[in-house]
């Protein structure tokens, strides 16, 4: 496969791009957000829930052309379970459903976001590749490894957009200034700053982790 190499400036441009295709107001404040409406208004494309595999260690997929992919019939593996292929349309972005089920709508955002800028950015990075759907792991939303290979590259791609999409560097500057009363950086050695992270993941409809990477990416805290 291939890849491209977007600037981190690039990358923010992007997400800022989508946002003011699908609400221009969420680059000024924080608001709810249903990121399914994102795929409804900006890709015009279909999106489904399934159990992906029986460890939630895939959290999404994306089919870049029609195709078949395995599905689970419950969250946890049972003995005697087995999957099944499922067809999944060209277009189509599937989450799995334990993060829908179990209320876990941080990482159901950023998962939903992180496949609709592979969408965006790497149609042609995944056109010719084998299998027809592209699988995002849990591993690949969670990692800062380096070096990268151009598949974790993609995957770095899409993090960095699916966060400058759900957590805009300004708004995020903007709420981090009035909730700490200042523009120094948060300390994350403070365990005040707990407190800080856990509104602003709230503000954002992020999980706290996500939020805590984010601002250490945009040198908003230290450790």
């Amino acid at each position: 496969m291939i890849h491209y190499n977007y600037s981190p400036e690039q990358l923010e441009n992007k997400a800022e791009d989508l946002l003011r295709q699908f609400d221009e107001e969420r680059l000024r404040k924080p608001k709810p957000i249903d990121v399914y409406a994102v795929i409804e208004k900006c890709l015009g494309v279909e999106y489904d829930w399934k159990y992906l595999t029986p460890d939630q260690s895939v959290y999404g997929m994306t089919a870049f052309k029609d195709g078949l992919a395995w599905a689970w019939p419950a969250p946890f593996y049972k003995e005697g379970m087995k999957p099944t292929r499922v067809f999944i349309k060209e277009g189509t972005i599937v989450i799995d459903s334990f993060l829908t089920e179990y209320e876990h709508r941080g990482p159901e955002n950023f998962t939903v976001m992180h496949e609709v800028f592979h969408q965006v950015l790497h149609k042609k990075c995944f056109a010719h590749g084998n299998p027809d759907y592209h699988a995002t792991t849990k591993q690949a939303i969670n990692s800062r490894r380096r070096p990268m290979t151009d598949l974790e590259i993609c995957e770095y791609q899409a993090n960095a957009c699916a966060a400058a999409f759900l957590m805009p560097r300004k708004v995020v500057a903007d709420v981090l200034r009035d909730a700490t009363g200042n523009t120094r950086m948060l300390d994350l050695s403070d365990h005040r700053s707990n407190d800080v992270i856990r509104q602003m993941a709230k503000d954002f409809s992020v999980s706290q982790r996500a939020m805590r990477y984010r601002l250490l990416n945009l040198k908003l805290a230290e450790e």
